[in-house]
């Protein structure tokens, strides 16, 4: 929906309210309700139809819009992988000279010329090599060169393939992936309805799919072939996987008209002049014996063990500080001891943080977490089987009745009071707790059976078909709230009337929801803020409706007769106290409402339950936040990931 046809919606209410308004006064109470009723009626039949209006030729995105959803996208991918590039250190000077080789071919090149022909002339590219040797690294540096060209005409986005099934069509698989990772190419008022599929279907998207390797040893060899049936032999695209399952995936000849290369292991030379340039002067003496048993060929564990980007700089990363020494690795006995070390070493180094000097101007120190307990989260993290940790979808990890009784309780406890207030001002107030505590807590509990959505922001768009059901989940629980809360003061006809206005307010602004975009950068604090923000709106939606419902009926209506329990006379102060005690009631009702199958919701239900079970800390996103800065987790836009495969490996083996 555009702001115009808000708008115009908005004017065309606000003529009907007044012209009921006039109605009232003028004709009585009975003829408005009359016609009220009639209007909520016809009003709820028209968003019906609405919702439910098949949209198949909705106008494509126009030139414009397609050219600023590109816009947007090669701006979020820029500003997420050169934050993560400085964070890995790919950056110039602390790059490690790591060189690739065509598949059969004799000679090998540096990487930077890999990727500086490849955005001369893309292509279809593997790249393959064993754990740890780059090849994420190179996906960084690939996407970062193609975006720093200008328009490259094609904007790389960075897959993990592993979560494509070659059952799925790769196309339908890539649109679902891209609305996924950038949902604000969903805000149809800025893009239009198509901009995704457009993009992808006028080939401006490069796909740079990681880690086939991932996928189950039965699906790599179909994946190979779908993607040549899917995509086109002649569509550029960039495809990582590691050495020994390509092979095998490939011992068909799958991959015809593919440039493939492999990322080689680095040399001894180069990893001691690696260490050499980047140990600090004070702790060389330790690293000694260790550069020495590299450069003797008969140190065959320790090399091998450091022969790939990650384990550099791991080792680099785990004996920096005071207190450790590398000489231990020259104890190890084998290659997979070391790395098992260094993995080890790494995780429990970089929660074994400082405490913050009081002369520190930072704004937002890293916390102290204790690295044993820090390390038992993690694993727990690395054990849920996803490559992404998303905190909005963490829920699924918890036993749904658990939402069911949390709704319950916090929707009893909140509808409480607002009972209370409600009737307490007619002398009723038991009934008002008993009627809130009942509304609250039921309604809870249904709300607790509906699936989370993604994370939302505030905005006007159309509704869609497939969540008409849980609108109208929403409109009902705000019929029966509104309806029982005016119907126990003002008698059965009112309660139906306003009942309708509430529950068709309620299942309306569900619609009030569009995907985030970049209007900052997106990160999972970014996003869970701005879940946490649309819930505020729909509160403050709700506080106008009941503001203006509370005002009407106590103002105008009355409340001769019903037993007010308040010393109050003035019709004009009866009128602002049913405005406040309306505003209060719409807006509590309407803002728990949305919370309660919101992302941020049930987020918060999952982390005090992940607490309570001990199996991560109660403040899981400052938590993931510091991990992020630490360095053992990654930033993919608004998810978290593990920095590699092997550390997640290696902590999910851990109980």
């Amino acid at each position: 929906m555009t702001r115009r046809a808000t708008l115009a919606q908005m004017a065309v209410w606000g003529v009907l309210v007044l012209g009921l308004t006039v109605m009232w006064v003028r004709y009585g109470a009975s003829n408005a309700t009359t016609l009220l009723t009639l209007l909520s009626g016809g009003a709820a039949v028209a968003q019906l139809l609405v919702a439910t209006r098949w949209r198949p030729g909705s106008q494509p995105s126009t030139p414009e819009q397609l050219q600023a959803a590109a816009d947007a996208l090669g701006f979020e991918v820029r500003r997420q992988w050169a934050a993560e590039a400085r964070r890995r250190m790919l950056e110039d000077g602390d790059r490690l000279p790591v060189r690739c080789r065509g598949l059969g071919e004799p000679g090998s090149v540096d990487l930077g010329e890999l990727i500086s022909g490849f955005g001369d002339a893309p292509r279809r590219l593997v790249v393959i090599g064993e754990p740890g040797a780059g090849k994420t690294g190179f996906c960084l540096l690939l996407i970062l060169e193609l975006l720093r060209r200008g328009d490259p005409g094609r904007t790389p986005v960075l897959l993990q393939v592993s979560g494509w099934h070659p059952a799925e069509n790769l196309d339908a698989w890539l649109l679902r992936s891209l609305v996924s990772a950038y949902p604000f190419l969903g805000n149809e008022s800025r893009f239009g309805v198509t901009a995704a599929r457009d993009l992808l279907g006028l080939g401006r998207i490069l796909p740079v799919l990681d880690g086939l390797d991932e996928l189950p040893a039965e699906l790599r060899e179909v994946a190979l072939r779908a993607l040549d049936k899917d995509l086109g032999q002649q569509e550029p695209l960039v495809l990582t996987c590691r050495s020994a399952e390509f092979a095998a995936a490939n011992a068909g000849g799958a991959v015809r008209e593919s440039q493939v290369v492999e990322l080689l292991p680095l040399t001894e030379e180069a990893i001691v002049g690696y260490l050499l340039d980047s140990t600090p002067r004070g702790r060389l003496e330790l690293w000694e014996p260790v550069l020495d048993r590299l450069v003797d060929a008969s140190a065959d564990p320790l090399a091998r063990a450091l022969r790939t980007p990650l384990m550099v700089s791991l080792a680099r990363t785990a004996y920096r500080e005071p207190g450790t020494d590398p000489g231990d690795l020259l104890a190890l006995a084998s290659a997979e001891g070391v790395q098992a070390r260094l993995l080890d070493e790494f995780t429990s180094q970089a929660f074994a943080t400082r405490p913050p000097s009081p002369l520190s101007n930072e704004v937002d120190p890293v916390g102290r977490w204790d690295p044993v307990k820090a390390e038992r989260w993690l694993s727990y993290l690395a054990r849920t089987g996803e490559r992404e940790l998303d905190w909005w979808r963490l829920w699924l990890r918890v036993p749904r009745p658990v939402f069911l009784v949390s709704g319950a309780l916090v929707g009893g406890f909140a509808a409480t009071p607002l009972g209370l207030l409600l009737l307490g001002l007619f002398g009723r107030p038991g009934l008002g707790a008993l009627l809130g505590l009942a509304i609250g807590a039921g309604g809870g509990a249904l709300l607790g059976l509906l699936r989370a959505e993604a994370p939302r922001r505030f905005v006007p768009r159309l509704l869609r078909r497939h969540e008409l059901g849980r609108d109208l989940v929403f409109g009902l629980v705000g019929a029966i709230a509104g309806g029982i809360a005016v119907g126990v003061v003002y008698g059965g006809v009112y309660g139906l009337v306003i009942g309708l206005v509430f529950g068709l307010a309620f299942g309306v602004v569900r619609r009030f929801t569009e995907p985030t975009e970049p209007a900052e950068a997106v990160t999972p604090a970014s996003v869970l803020r701005g879940d946490q923000l649309s819930a505020v709106y729909a509160a403050g939606l709700g506080a106008v409706l009941g503001c203006v419902t509370g005002g009407f009926l106590a103002g105008v209506v009355g409340v001769a007769g019903l037993g007010l329990a308040v010393p109050v006379s003035s019709p004009v102060l009866i009128g602002l106290l049913g405005a406040g005690v309306g505003a209060l009631l719409g807006a509590g009702g309407l803002g728990l409402t949305v919370l309660a199958t919101s992302a941020a919701g049930r987020f918060r239900t999952t982390r005090v339950w992940f607490w309570l079970r001990g199996r991560t800390p109660l403040r899981l996103m400052r938590f993931l936040d510091d991990a992020h800065r630490l360095g053992v987790l990654r930033l993919a836009g608004a998810s978290y990931q593990f920095r590699h495969e092997l550390l997640r490996d290696r902590l999910a083996g851990r109980e």
